[in-house]
This record gives C-alpha cells, structure tokens and sequence, in this order.
C-alpha cells in the first residue's frame, strides 16, 4: 500500500502511574516474604553465568531448541546480559552484532537497503510471535535475532532477518515484584535521562492462575537545540504490559495478554550542517490589483559563506548554549505523538492425540498517532510558516495457527500451520493538511512565491490566491492541501510448513530441512488529493491488486556430536508489493517522474549460507559463523522527488550482497568472559537506475563494509559482595547514505569504548554505575545531503551519543 503523499506523513500516564506505584509498594511489601531458592539475573554469580550461557534455548522454527540445533545463524541475547551490558532498548543490540547496521535505529542485516530511504525496513520484528514493533526489553526473557530470509515461517517484510523479543511469562508458584531505576547525562546535553519501570508477578490460583504486570516510563533529553525558537528536542514514552496466564493443566496453557505502548518527541534529532550563505526577506507593498492584495519584492541578506545556518539568520549569535554541531534553526518545531493498544491471545497445547502439539497466537490492535512537519524552509526559503498536520488511525487484526509434532517420529519434526494478517484504515479527512500563515502578508508571500500555481482553471472557481483556495475548498483560508483517505485495506494470508529428517549414523547425526510458505496479498486503497499542489481538480484515486506467490527453503545440516553443527542453508524471502496512486501536477515535471508506475510488486531473496557453529575447549569456546551470498531481484525501492517533495515506491533495482559473519564467547576463567562478534558485507548494485542516481557496482547505502564488537567480562568480590565489570569497544566502518554519493552523503568510520560495572549489595538490591562512550568521540552515524547540487539545502547528519554517564537502581522481592 502506498500513495503519492508528502513525503514527511509519519492507557494513559494515570494509568501507568498507578501500576508502577503499586509495583514499588509491592516490592516492599514482599520484602519480608520467605524467598525461594533460586538464582535471578542481578544475583547470579560469575560462574553461574557461564553454566547458563552454555544452554541458550531459541524458538527461530517456532519450536523451543537449542541454538546449537538450528541450521541458521542466530544471536541470542539472554535477559542478564542485557542486564550486565544496561541495555534498555533494542536497537542498543544492534550495534554490538555481527554484520548489524543501524545507521538510524532501524535495524539492516546482511547489506539489505537498497535504497536512498534512512528507513529501507527489511527486517521484521515480533514480540511473542506476535508482529509488534517495540523498542522496549525490560522484563523479557531473551532477545533473538535471526540472520537472512525468514519467508517461510516469518513471513513476509523478513528478508534480512528476523528479531523475536520473547517477554518472561507469569509464573503461577511464586510472587514477585521488581524495579529498575535509571538516571543518564550526557556531554553537552542538557538535562538529565531519565526511566523507571516496575513489574510484579502474582499468583492468583496457585499453580493455575497467575497476573504479570509491567509498566515503564521514561524522557531522554536530546542533543539538537532549535535557535530559531529555544525548544531543545526530546523522546519519551510509556508502555505497560499485562498477561493473565491460565494453565488449567500440565500440557495447557492460555495467556491474554495487553500492551499500551505509547511515544512522544519534540524538535529534531536531525542536525543541519548546511551554509545559506545569505537567506531571502520579503518587503509589501499594497496593489487592489495584485491577485493577493500585494506586489512582494525579495531582498537576500548576505552572510559569511562559511558561517552555518544559526549563525547566519541570527548575524553570528544564536544565543543557546549548545555546541554549534548540536545547533540547527528551523522556524517551527516538528512534534510527533503515537498511542498503540494491543490485545492478544495465546493458547498452547502440548499433547494432541499423542502426536502432536498446537499452538495459537492471535492479536487485535489500535493504532493513533499525529504530527507536525515543518515545511516552512523547503516550501518558503524561511521566509514564512508552512507546516503539515498529519493524523493516522488504524487497526490490525492478525491470527496465526501451528500444529507441531511433539517428538521425532521415524526421524520425522514437522510443523504445518496458517497465518492471516489484516489491516484497516477507515474514513479520515484530516490525513493531511498543510496550512500557512493566515494573514494579509502571509498569503500573498504564499501566493506570489508559488505563482507557477495559479491560472484560468483556478479563476474559474474563484480563486486567485491561497486565501481563496482555502476558503473555497476547506472553508478555511489557513489551508492549501489536503489528503483525504476514504478506505485502506490490506490483506495477507498464508499457509506454511516445515519437515526435518534426521538420520543418526556413526559419524554424527545428519538433518535435512525444506519448507514452503504459500501466500496471497489484496490491497485497496481509496483517497482524493486536493489543493495548491494538486492542481484546480482534486485527484480522486482508487487503486489496488491482488498477488500471490511461494517461497521456500532447504537446509542441510551435520552435528557430529552436541556440540557443533556444519549447516548449508538456502532460503527465500519477500516484501509485499503495493500500489502508488497518480502524481500530482507539482511533480508532472520532476525528473524521476518518468519511473512512477502504478503498482509495485513484490521483491524477492535468494540467500546461500554455509554456516558453522560450535562449543570447544570443554565448552570454554563457543563460535558461530557462516559464510553467505544474497540475490535480490526485483528490489522496491523509496523514490524521491525533490522538486515537489512526494514520493512513490517502484521496482527499480537488483542487487548482490556477500559477506562472512563470526561471533563468539570464550571463558578465560572462571570469573571471566570474552566476546569478540566481526562481520565483512559486500552489497551492491547489480544495474543502473536512475531515479536513485545508482549505477551497477555502487556499494548499497548505510552498510559499512565491516563492523566489530569486543567485550570483557570479569567478576569478583568487592566489600564481600558479587561484583562485575565490563569493558566493550564496538568499531563500525565508513559508509555512504545515497547513491549519486556526496562528500556530505559518506559517514566515517569510528569505534567507541564502554564501561559498566555491578554490585550486588544484597540479595534483592544491585547497584549499577556505566559510562558509554568514555573517550567522548564525536561521530556520525548517519549523514545525507537533500540536494545532489546545492549547499543551501539541508545536511542533514545524526550524531551517535557523546559521553554518557549513568546510575541504574535494580529491585527484586519475592
């Protein structure tokens, strides 16, 4: 689904606030409660941790194994060492993996972007097999990230990978409660990090009825200050997550479970390194016979050309107090807020009729969200205020349904199962608009800058400037477009299943794999345009299709023993096609116009992977690589037409990416732990397209060639108390962000270098002090220029995170 819109479209704190109060009061409450014996993740001492690292269960097929047994490349990320590391989000995992990109926050495995978008979304996300995005991981059991295609048990949008955040489960024979308090500054940043999050878990029936709540807050001030208007940016958000767990018997279980998940942002946390080198100021003068009241005349006001924009529309002063790389002046703040609530259902049963186990997890959510962009400076060189209002409102319903036997049979593991996903957008008039300044001045600046709008067809209506547009058509002289949707569905149905042989014979145990998804997409999608950029006659558009396909995989696996296993994979994935709707006339002459299309389809992967995984040295070394090669046909690609600024998805591209993978943990020590994750891609484009300014063998934007991760772990005893420390250095190299590359597109490659350390002052108390980025390095983590020719537009650049110290309180009773 997709429509030639502006480019920019993008239970309540009482609620959340009660439940964390009641967590805290319940942590104290339970304090003198008998505990039972067993070992929680900020106790565990240095040698327990190496015993449980040693059996690290995964569920990539939809079936709790051992990551050992899988013929895939996986990492899996247990809840203590994202304790022991202080990660508190997901996209924190990114970085530290082998072969991860993250140039934005959004995750790209194995070179798969294609695309000039900082946003390409080839890697799907699930939260207890539900498809859920959600940066959130306090309270979760593991984080697993899965490696290439996933098409046949994931579906689709999972053809880099795959990450699964499994949520610890309430457990029916034991209460606790548990609470984490963070507080972070950062270099050069104002303000103060902060985030608290709560839980308990409480049997209701023991043995048969338990409740899991967790709740979270948090507000992160951020590096980018606006001069223009004082407003520093910021992030925060809520969630809260509830699961009612059943489990009427031994093989049963039935879960509701209920998330509000909630976000907010002000300003930007884009920087803008671009230098005007002078900006455009209007003068009025009233004419009764001027078409808006007024003859404007433009005068440019020149400055340093090496001065940066907050220093050349405020002659040299910007007056806030934040380094010049952090300052940026826009004349209005761009906002966003989203609210989700999610209903699920789980039901799992061990033992049908002997042979088999089921499984179903089913979930409905509601999504709202809206935003403010800013396009006062691409639209009006500054010299007025123009900004979009968007408003989206939607619901998605998804069912999946999985039997599985419940032991090999013969040599036999099978898994068959249906899968439907269904979204829905309804009536929404207020999509999109765009307004302006509604004074006298402001729109006949409007309308004598955009005077290429006006003609015969809009006089006929009455109209002869802005303020007519807006009157006529919305009622409302403030308003110059509109995006009205009438109706947005999208359907995806599939059938799905995997069958493994295993042969057991004198020199190891041999597994053969293949499996099939079968799907089918329909999509419609009704909405009308109308306004200054449209043209006189609103563009009223009803587009849609229907497509269907299959997509397969096959694996080849030896284990000589338990502890290794040589596999070679091959599997496919994909993206659902969509439809783009008609240009609107600002774009009739964009030069990449001439590559709309009406419906764009879906894309296809073939990945080739050897692979090798294994325990060493008396389980003392545990590696994993593989070895791989990805090709990528029929691409969708985002693209861009800077000249009216909408944009349209089309299959323009193939590609190619290689590459190697290697991670790996050894135990020097008892006390002791090394990491050392590397990865080499080599991603490219296999032929010419214009539209993306790419030609055959560009490397592909936002994948560095390599990334690496290093980290040492040591425990010891300190004041007769369990204490840990940690040392990590993470180096990430050099990449581009657009094809038709610009010095101003390339982000050089940097290394950073992490300290952490724990204390366990009692049973139920840690205390964990870190600094991120100790050497305080300044880098880049993403940087784009807008315009392929000019200066003056914006360079747009996101800084990784300066030296940051912090604080984290850990709470656990029960």
């Amino acid at each position: 689904m997709n429509t030639s819109y502006r480019s920019s479209r993008g239970l309540q704190r009482s609620a959340l606030a009660a439940a964390i109060s009641s967590a805290v009061a319940l942590s104290g409450a339970a304090f003198a409660q008998e505990q039972p014996d067993r070992a929680e993740p900020a106790q565990q001492s240095a040698e327990q941790h190496a015993a449980a690292l040693d059996t690290v269960t995964v569920t990539a097929r939809k079936r709790t194994e051992s990551i050992m047994e899988v013929p895939m490349n996986i990492t899996a990320i247990s809840a203590e060492e994202l304790a022991s590391r202080d990660l508190t989000s997901v996209g924190e995992i990114y970085r530290t993996i082998a072969g991860g990109a993250s140039a934005t926050g959004q995750l790209i495995l194995r070179g798969l972007s294609g695309t000039n978008s900082p946003s390409p979304g080839t890697t799907s996300q699930f939260v207890d097999g539900i498809p859920f995005s959600s940066s959130n991981i306090f309270d979760v059991d593991r984080v697993e990230v899965l490696r290439g295609p996933q098409g046949t048990l994931w579906g689709s949008n999972a053809i880099g990978g795959t990450v699964q955040i499994v949520t610890r489960r309430p457990t029916t024979d034991y209460f606790e409660s548990f609470s984490s308090l963070r507080a972070t500054s950062e270099n050069d940043v104002g303000g103060l990090g902060k985030r608290i999050e709560a839980g308990f878990n409480a049997p209701l029936i023991q043995d048969t009825l338990a409740l899991r709540v967790v709740g979270s807050t948090f507000d992160t001030p951020g590096q980018i200050v606006n001069a223009a208007t004082g407003t520093q940016s910021s992030t925060g958000g809520e969630l809260l997550r509830m699961q009612l767990q059943w489990e009427p018997g031994e093989d049963t279980r039935l879960n509701l479970g209920y998330i509000n998940q909630q976000s907010r942002s002000e300003g930007t946390r884009i920087a803008d390194r671009s230098r005007p080198g002078g900006y455009y100021v209007p003068s009025f003068t009233e004419n009764p016979d001027s078409p808006w009241g007024y003859d404007v005349d433009y005068d440019v006001v020149a400055c340093n050309p090496a001065w940066e924009r907050p220093d050349c529309f405020t002659g040299g002063n910007p007056g806030v107090n934040a380094p010049s790389r952090h300052t940026i002046y826009e004349i209005m703040d761009q906002w966003s807020r989203a609210s989700t609530d999610l209903v699920s259902l789980a039901f799992e049963h061990d033992d049908l009729f002997g042979i088999a186990s089921v499984n179903y997890v089913g979930s409905w959510r509601g999504n709202n969200s809206s935003s403010l962009d800013n396009w006062s400076r691409l639209d009006m060189a500054d010299m007025m205020k123009t900004w979009i209002i968007n408003q989206d409102k939607s619901n998605r319903v998804t069912h999946e349904l999985r039997f599985q036997s419940n032991e090999r049979r013969g040599g036999f593991d099978w898994t068959v199962g249906l899968f439907q996903d269904r979204y829905r957008e309804g009536y929404n008039p207020d999509a999109q608009w765009q307004y302006h300044e509604n004074t006298p001045q402001g729109i006949a600046l409007f309308s004598d800058w955009n005077d290429w709008a006006w003609g015969p067809d809009w006089e006929a209506q009455g109209i002869y400037n802005v303020g007519d547009l807006g009157r006529i058509l919305y009622g409302d002289p403030g308003k110059n477009y509109n995006l009205t949707y009438h109706s947005v569905t999208a359907k995806e149905e599939a059938a799905f299943g995997e069958l493994s042989y295993s042969l057991d014979t004198g020199v190891g145990a041999f597994e053969i794999t293949g499996g099939l998804r079968y799907f089918r997409l329909d999509d419609a999608t009704s909405y009308t345009q109308s306004g200054i950029w449209i043209g006189p006659e609103a563009n009223t558009a009803t587009t849609g299709g229907q497509e269907s396909g299959n997509r397969k995989k096959l694996s080849v696996s030896w284990m000589p023993n338990s502890d290794m296993n040589l596999y070679a994979l091959y599997s496919e994935g994909y993206r659902p096609g969509g439809n783009n709707g008609p240009l609107p006339n600002a774009c009739l002459a964009d030069p990449f116009a001439a590559s709309h299309v009406d419906r764009y389809t879906s894309d296809r992967i073939d990945n080739y992977e050897i692979g090798f995984k294994g325990n060493m040295l008396d389980r003392r070394l545990r590696i994993a690589s593989a070895v791989y090669q990805i090709d990528w046909t029929d691409v969708r690609t985002d693209i861009y037409m800077p000249s009216c600024g909408f944009r349209f998805t089309a299959n323009a591209a193939n590609a190619r990416s290689r590459g190697v993978e290697f991670e790996s943990q050894a135990w020097l020590g008892t006390n002791t732990t090394l990491t050392f994750n590397a990865a080499y891609t080599d991603s490219i484009m296999l032929n010419d397209v214009e539209a993306l300014g790419a030609r055959r063998g560009d490397d592909m934007t936002m994948v560095p060639k390599y990334n690496g991760y290093l980290a040492l772990d040591h425990g010891f005893r300190l004041f007769e108390r369990d204490a840990f420390a940690r040392i990590d250095v993470a180096t990430y190299g050099p990449f581009k962000s657009h094809f038709n590359v610009r010095d101003e597109d390339r982000a050089e490659g940097y290394s950073t270098v992490n300290l952490s350390g724990r204390i366990n002052l009692s049973d139920n108390v840690s205390l964990g002090l870190f600094a991120n980025n100790v050497l305080d390095k300044e880098y880049v983590t993403y940087r784009s220029a807008r315009s392929r020719t000019s200066s003056s537009q914006p360079l747009s650049e996101i800084y990784g995170e300066g030296r940051t110290v912090g604080m984290r309180l850990d709470l656990r009773f029960g």
